[in-house]
This record gives C-alpha cells, structure tokens and sequence, in this order.
C-alpha cells in the first residue's frame, strides 16, 4: 500500500528521513518551508534573504538527519532552530555592513581599486568555472534564477518540474557555491562577494 505522506506525523516522517527516505523529507520540506519563510521574513525583511536562510535551515535537517536528537515538538524545534539562523545572519550582517564601508575607503584610490579590480575578475572566473560543474539541471535552474530573474513557480512552470524541486536544487546549488567560492578568497573579498552573487 501506498503512503499517503501528507498525513503522516512530524514524528513519524523524522523518522523515516534518518532512513534516507526523501520523499518523507520533502513532505516535512513542503510542510514548514512557507511558515517558516513568513516567520523569517517579519525579522530580515528582506525575501531572497529569508528564502535563503529558511532552504539552509531545511538543508541542515537533512544534512544532520541521523544525528538529530528532538525533545518535544518538530514544529516548535524548527521554529527555535529558524530564529537562531537568524539571529546569527543579523549579526553578521552588523559585521558585514561595517566591512564593506571599509572596503569602500580602501578602494577609494585608484591602486586599491585596480587591486580590487583584478581580486573581482579572478573571483567572477572562479565563479563560471565552479557553476560549469553543477550539473546540467542545476546549472539551468542556477542561470533562471539568478541572470534571468524568474521565480521558482516560473522556472517550474517552463522546465515542467515542481516548486519543491526547484528550491530543493537552488538549495543544493547555493551550498555548492558559497563553499566552493570560499576556498579562492580572503574574506574581505567575501564579505564583498556576498552582495554581489
């Protein structure tokens, strides 16, 4: 017999997910991705932030998935766990706003700026290269997204796949990238990067 996924438990899909099961974490994905993203989106006010930050956090939950240890509710550890990540990016974000004004300064004279110049087109081959190993898929989805502008429903619509699919790809797209990008730049260049991409 078939599982009807939608109405199985949190508990029970949990479960089913430390077994690897995928289709029981896309559910728990479908199931908390909205209320999750608005819950976020009250706090950073920005949406391609609190998407982001809500595709990490569900990220993690698979990435950890056999290590997970929950006391209590999913619902409520999600919640608690969402307003950590986001605690953590705001105050970042504090870091990062101050960096990037010293950043400015620094590029202010014309031989810091033809530093940074050349730093940034290193950094954009870097880039191309590590996005030419995404996969077919993931690399048209990344392209639509990002250089195309469209949004997830219009993407799903035109390479007839699900919303769910796509935000799962971005996701794992994203990942690839920001680790990749790190391992060829020093932080300032980073910090930098990261409002640009």
């Amino acid at each position: 017999m078939t599982k009807d996924y939608q109405k199985l438990s949190d508990q029970f899909l949990l479960e089913e997910c430390r077994q690897d099961n995928l289709r029981a974490y896309d559910q728990l994905f479908e199931r908390y991705f909205a209320k999750l993203y608005h819950f976020s989106l009250n706090y950073v006010k920005n949406a391609a932030v609190a998407e982001e930050l809500v595709m990490d956090l569900m990220f993690n939950i698979w990435k950890k998935r056999k290590d997970l240890q929950i006391n209590g509710e999913f619902s409520a550890y999600l919640f608690t766990a969402m307003k950590n990540v986001m605690f953590n990016h705001l105050r970042k974000k504090e870091l990062l706003t101050t960096d990037i004004s010293f950043l400015q300064e620094q590029a202010a004279t014309v031989g810091h700026l033809a530093d940074h110049c050349l730093q940034y087109k290193e950094l954009e081959q870097v880039y191309q290269l590590k996005l030419s190993q995404l996969s077919p898929q993931r690399r048209k989805i990344f392209k639509l997204s990002r250089e195309e502008q469209m949004t997830y429903p219009q993407i799903a619509e035109s390479m007839n796949l699900s919303v769910n699919t796509i935000k799962t790809q971005m996701l794992v797209s994203l990942k690839y990238l920001r680790e990749s990008l790190k391992e060829h730049i020093d932080i300032t260049i980073l910090l930098a990067v990261i409002f640009f991409f």
